[in-house]
């Protein structure tokens, strides 16, 4: 595979096309951060860069647990390059204390990005004072990072950050010359790689992310970002690393800085990547939802990029590259491109991912072989019940997993219904390999009851049976014309021409979407405010997609009563009736532990966990079930 091929990029030689992009939490401040980039290197990238650094006293004066972060790296895999991030945005005093942008005042980009720590957060106009300033502490960073250890430094010059507004005719409004023609915006970046060159000599690497373009009128164009291309080579750059600009036009400002799923397709910049490669010499890096060894190969392949940019699927599966070398692709965690790990990077201890237990808590989740091999009975096959019964047969557990329809998945396959859901569908096919791999009996169209539990004698049951949708105390809930979401989604009951989905969370909203591209008339009811479960990142991507698909919606109702013909509604306090064919629930599900507790006199060890334990969301259900896999 062209992915394991050795490739130069300056001074540095990659033993691989695989390189780590920087996370949001700066490498140099916890042991979590520590292990988590050890065990990415040990798992077979060629680079990792640390997560961004902001701070300039930190990139001009390393501290210890920099210089730590780099010998350790070194010492778990002396052939892994690595680098650190500069954001460069702030220097010591942040001009006071206020935050700067290439012409002052508001811009596209600057409103969404200012964060409310600014004492006063009215942008003002960079001086080329303050910016020579800026290249100086960069050049002096750059030198004291080598010293440090370190192999290489990434510049950033996308998504809102201020050389991205430099670059954007949509943000730069200058007459000097740092503005107008795209020589001119990109002085500034062009000047400090030339500092930085002189600074550190040739022995040191440099990358530099750029945006392509931006999907905004008046943004930058791929005009743009190839001059600048061009000229950033000239001036030093070893590799570039295409993305594409996003602002706060796009009310999906964060989904499309880190590609959702259910707004980017896989793969979604590598045309991009290839636009740029065309007209450079040096290595073009493609990021963009890449998760899969297949696909990664086809993008070198195809000549639309020469390295492949890894983040969030290595936050999934840390072997990524050893197990796309040996031909174990089927092993890897598949990435989903949620984005819960970016959910809960922001105001949470650690980031956490949806199908990874073990990110940032490697230490922690740990196992090995059972002290005494036991007989395992699991019942239902979701996420939770896969995920703990491959866990325990690896730990040499003899494990029964039990499901009543005759295929694995439980709701996964409701789940992967509609576009760009195909990860999930994806992660379904991975962890039935997992089981399969770990030795785990399957027993398909089987209930788990009081008498199988008698006759199988287990020494632990494990109920991962799911929970039952949630109804509503109205008249006519009850009624042939109203079908759970599950169902509705999935094809498995008939939904007629005019839908009413009752629901403004995820499960309605992405029901309602489905059914609307369908061809269908649909309505969607919330009894407060839409996707209320979403993140305030993914919220807008979503909102934004149920409008471009045409549905209907309608917050703060009341549902009073279904008949035949509809639902009664009140809507702000005002009465309306909905004809409609079908209407589909999406209220949410209950937990159901009633098997548990008739199961408490046979069994001592029963465990409930997944949606029958009110967990129903993937990373709720992997972790409860990777922790009982590997406990029992």
């Amino acid at each position: 595979m062209k992915l394991f091929e050795p490739i130069k990029v300056g001074p540095m030689t990659f033993k691989n096309r695989i390189y780590h992009l920087p996370l949001g939490e700066p490498g140099h401040r916890s042991q979590t951060a520590l292990n988590y980039y050890s065990a990415r290197a040990e798992g077979g990238v060629a680079a990792l860069t640390t997560g961004g650094i902001a701070n300039m006293e930190i990139l001009r004066h390393p501290t210890k647990e920099l210089k730590r972060f780099a010998q350790t790296i070194h010492d778990t895999a002396d052939d892994c390059y690595v680098g650190t991030q500069s954001l460069a945005i702030y220097g010591p005093e942040k001009i006071d204390k206020r935050p700067l942008t290439p012409s002052g005042g508001w811009s596209p980009a600057t409103e969404q990005s200012i964060s409310a720590d600014w004492p006063d957060p009215r942008p003002v106009e960079i001086s080329v004072e303050e910016m020579h300033q800026y290249t100086a502490w960069l050049a002096e960073a750059a030198y004291n990072q080598r010293e440090a250890g370190f192999d290489f430094m990434e510049l950033h010059a996308t998504h809102a950050y201020i050389w991205r507004q430099f670059l954007s005719p949509m943000d730069n409004h200058r007459e000097d010359e740092y503005g107008g023609p795209i020589e001119n915006r990109v002085r500034w970046m062009t000047e400090t790689v030339e500092a930085i060159r002189k600074s550190v000599g040739d022995d040191f690497g440099i990358t530099f992310r750029l945006a392509a373009m931006e999907p905004e009128h008046n943004g930058i164009s791929l005009g743009d970002s190839s001059r600048a291309a061009q000229l950033l080579e000239e001036a030093g750059v070893d590799a570039l690393i295409i993305s594409e600009g996003a602002n706060s036009h796009n009310r999906g400002f964060i989904s499309s800085c880190v590609p959702l799923m259910i707004s980017f397709d896989r793969n979604c910049f590598a045309h991009w990547a290839g636009a740029i490669k065309k007209v450079v010499d040096i290595p073009v890096i493609a990021v963009g939802r890449i998760t899969q060894p297949a696909e990664a190969e086809e993008i070198l392949q195809s000549g639309q990029a020469d390295i492949i940019g890894l983040a969030r699927a290595l936050m999934a599966d840390p072997e990524w590259a050893n197990k796309a070398q040996v031909g174990l692709a089927e092993t890897i965690i598949p990435c989903l491109g949620c984005n819960t790990c970016f959910d809960y990077s922001q105001g949470y201890d650690h980031m956490t991912c949806a199908v990874n237990a073990r990110l940032c808590y490697e230490e922690q989740t740990e196992y090995g072989p059972a002290e005494k091999a036991r007989k395992i009975m699991i019942a239902g096959s979701g996420p939770a019940g896969m995920e703990a019964a491959r866990i325990a047969a690896e730990r040499g557990h003899e494990v029964t997993l039990y499901e009543r329809e005759s295929r694995l998945g439980g709701l996964l396959y409701a789940a992967a219904a509609g576009e760009g859901k195909d990860d999930v569908d994806d992660f379904r096919k991975y962890l039935e390999t997992g089981m399969e791999r770990a030795g785990v009996k399957i027993e398909l169209e089987t209930e788990v009851n009081a008498e199988l539990v008698t006759e199988v004698k287990p020494d632990a049951v494990v109920l991962a049976i799911g929970a039952k949708p949630r109804g509503l105390n109205v008249l006519g809930i009850e009624g042939d014309n109203v079908v759970p979401a599950e169902t509705a989604i999935t094809g498995e009951v008939p939904v007629g021409q005019k839908v009413l989905v009752i629901g403004g969370g995820m499960v309605g909203l992405e029901t309602a979407e489905l059914l609307s591209n369908q061809g269908k008339a649909v309505d969607l009811v919330a009894r407060s405010e839409l996707a209320r479960d979403f993140s305030m990142f993914n919220k807008p991507a979503m909102l934004d997609k149920v409008a471009m698909a045409g549905v209907m919606t309608h917050e703060f109702t009341t549902i009073e009563e279904i008949t035949p013909e509809g639902a009664s509604v009140t809507i702000d306090g005002k009465p309306r009736f909905f004809k409609v064919d079908t209407i589909v629930l999406a209220i949410g599900y209950d937990a159901d532990k009633e098997l548990a507790d008739s199961l408490k006199e046979q069994v001592a060890d029963i465990h409930v966990i997944g949606d029958a334990n009110g967990h129903d969301r993937f990373r709720e259900a992997i972790i409860e079930g990777h922790e009982v896999g590997r406990n029992l």
